[in-house]
């Protein structure tokens, strides 16, 4: 477990850094280039992040687990790497071709060409990062340290180079390089772990993988229909400017919700390799810890973000983003939803080869949300797109528990996790009382969320709460 734990620990280093560089990057770019600047390099993100998806057929995700399986054995783990990496650059070859098709024959995408084709680059630095092949030997040393340096850099060009509203490309050139270009260097240092156990190129085998990814670019595709598609549907139907309160509002759900699926990143090669190993115990055990530690997390922040929402909005993002406060309200109860679907379906069901299982749930929520886009967007906007996701989450979460219980260990509510839910009401009803102080925008985001974790934490203390007691102990924080 002291493995795990090391590695959740840079993942999260590597997470906070995410939540932190755009708290500091957002507020200048949203500020610089305005609801419709942001949305249009939104816009297209989203459709650059469907081909990308189309390019890698579920790759990512199902090289971490096959790495994984052949962890310690170099040989093995060098030829898979090479194969699902030829396997990744000739499928985006197709993926360019759609491209060179989206600009020559869509409208919204010929009004900038420029701006798009700079956005995807992302997509081959996708494919040559193989972030699948560090995440699934679990070097989350180097993949924090990577990343917290190209985001610095990335960060000091945004600020040197994004002045006024017409250097919306070079923010674009910002969005690709703190987005995967980190990825330029899992290439040249992948040469040390490939090299000459590869073998010969004849004796290569890329197409025994299209099988396998393949159902793993299903649930992709699926869960992607209402993590991007609503940024596309509110595009073309309601313009640049709603993707803008859309991106401002979802923007700071996400970099939250990185928090608690960081934990995710980890656990999947974890629980691949101890399925893999018959170590079933183990497997239960962190499974019903990792469902502890969701509740533990997403349910106060969840609340936090519905109660500062507003608060949030003005000092993250402007004056003039006021209506994304009510789509941040809305969409707040996502962290919990997604939180917990991430641990059934990704950390558990999915490491058991349960994959049908969870594209079964996984598409219920796509349909859901597809319809109720239809339905909402067009009147309500961006808000009508809030309201869609977090019902398709919801969906997601319940059917997986419906469909797979008797595989997943614990449930995901609880009499056990009674410390997590009170502590939260008690945060909730500090927070509130707080808000009517009449603080300010600004000192509302530093002192109402000091108090809530104060509250938060000191209930839980004087529960004598288990988790929350391993927590300081590994921070070597005395109980007494």
């Amino acid at each position: 477990m002291s493995g795990v734990k090391t590695n959740y620990a840079y993942n999260l280093v590597n997470t906070v850094s995410g939540l932190l560089f755009p708290l500091i990057t957002f507020p200048y770019a949203a500020r610089v280039l305005l609801a419709d600047g942001i949305g249009q390099v939104q816009f297209y993100t989203s459709i650059i992040t469907y081909i990308s998806l189309f390019s890698s057929i579920g790759i990512p995700m199902y090289a971490v687990r096959e790495i994984a399986k052949v962890k310690g054995d170099a040989a093995a783990q060098a030829r898979t790497a090479a194969e699902i990496l030829l396997l990744h650059l000739t499928l985006t070859l197709l993926g360019y071709a759609v491209v060179a098709v989206l600009c020559l024959t869509v409208n919204d995408i010929k009004a900038d060409i420029p701006l798009f084709l700079v956005l995807s680059v992302q997509i081959v630095f996708t494919v040559i990062g193989c972030e699948w092949f560090y995440q699934g030997i679990e070097e989350f040393k180097y993949i924090t340290v990577r990343n917290v340096a190209v985001k610095t850099a990335a960060t000091i060009c945004l600020f040197l180079l994004v002045k006024t509203k017409d250097d919306l490309m070079m923010y674009a050139v910002y969005t690709v390089m703190a987005t995967v270009g980190n990825n330029i260097f899992n290439f040249f240092r992948l040469r040390k772990y490939l090299g000459h156990r590869v073998g010969r190129f004849s004796d290569l085998n890329i197409f025994r993988h299209l099988g396998p990814a393949s159902r793993i670019f299903v649930l992709n595709l699926i869960t992607s229909i209402y993590v991007n598609l609503d940024t596309v549907m509110l595009g073309f139907i309601s313009g640049a400017t709603a993707v803008g309160y859309y991106t401002g509002a979802t923007k700071l759900t996400r970099m939250l919700l990185g928090i608690v699926t960081a934990l995710g990143t980890v656990m999947i090669p974890k629980m691949s390799h101890l399925h893999a190993s018959g170590n079933t115990d183990e497997f239960d055990r962190l499974a019903r810890k990792s469902l502890g530690f969701v509740n533990f997390i997403s349910l106060p922040m969840a609340a936090g973000l519905a109660i500062l929402a507003p608060s949030l909005i003005n000092v993250f993002c402007g004056a003039s983003y006021a209506p994304a406060a009510d789509t941040l309200l809305i969409i707040s109860p996502i962290i919990l939803f997604i939180s917990l679907s991430n641990v059934t379906g990704i950390q558990i069901l999915y490491p058991q080869g349960r994959e049908r299982t969870v594209i079964i749930s996984t598409l219920m929520g796509a349909v859901l949300n597809f319809i109720l886009n239809l339905i909402l967007i067009p009147e309500y906007q961006q808000n009508g797109a809030a309201a869609a996701t977090v019902a398709a989450e919801l969906s997601v979460t319940l059917s997986q528990v419906i469909i797979a219980g008797k595989y997943i260990p614990g449930k995901i509510v609880s009499f056990g996790y009674a410390n997590y839910y009170i502590g939260t009401v008690l945060m909730s009803a500090v927070c509130i009382a707080l808000r009517f102080a009449g603080m300010g925008a600004l000192l509302e985001v530093i002192v109402i969320p000091a108090a809530g974790i104060f509250t938060y934490g000191l209930w839980l203390l004087l529960r004598k709460d288990r988790l929350m007691a391993e927590i300081l102990r590994s921070m070597k924080i005395p109980l007494t």
